[in-house]
């Protein structure tokens, strides 16, 4: 997850884009105090578009399931990143992209921001409504979380 603290108030939004589990392509920006979970070891995630602003900061946490045990994390682990994720092919195929693999990273020098998938991604920003206690889904609808105001997580 991400608690972002905070950012220059007079730079551009930096967005994150994450490829979700269903194929869609997101952009989730985010404001001071908004935590964003998703699964990043499953989620293709970065910040292809340029930073522009002095500061930002922002708290990260990993976490796996209570139950989860050592024989599962191993198995996690392993289907996780595919043996040869970082090949590049010799040959170019007719109708894809240029793909650039830059150490843990890579480009497509040919889309903007360097990132193909960012076309026809859908666009997430915290709804001006959302309160305490409360929880922004996946599915674009708010959710409690069953908190009564000033009671502790």
């Amino acid at each position: 997850s991400i608690l972002h603290v905070g950012h220059d108030p007079e730079g551009d939004p930096w967005p994150l884009i994450i490829e979700d589990l269903h194929g869609n392509t997101n952009e989730v920006v985010l404001e001071t105090g908004d935590m964003l979970l998703y699964e990043s070891s499953k989620c293709f995630h970065g910040r292809p578009k340029q930073f522009n602003g002095e500061w930002y900061s922002s708290l990260f946490t990993h976490y796996y399931p209570k139950d989860w045990d050592e024989e599962t994390i191993n198995l996690e682990t392993h289907y996780r990143i595919p043996p040869g994720w970082d090949d590049v092919p010799e040959e170019t195929v007719e109708g894809l992209e240029k793909l650039v693999v830059v150490e843990t990273s890579f480009r497509e020098p040919s889309c903007e921001h360097e990132w193909c998938g960012t076309k026809d991604m859908l666009k997430w920003k915290q709804p001006a409504e959302l309160e305490f206690g409360q929880v922004f889904s996946g599915d674009g609808k708010i959710r409690s979380l069953g908190l009564d105001e000033g009671e502790e997580l």
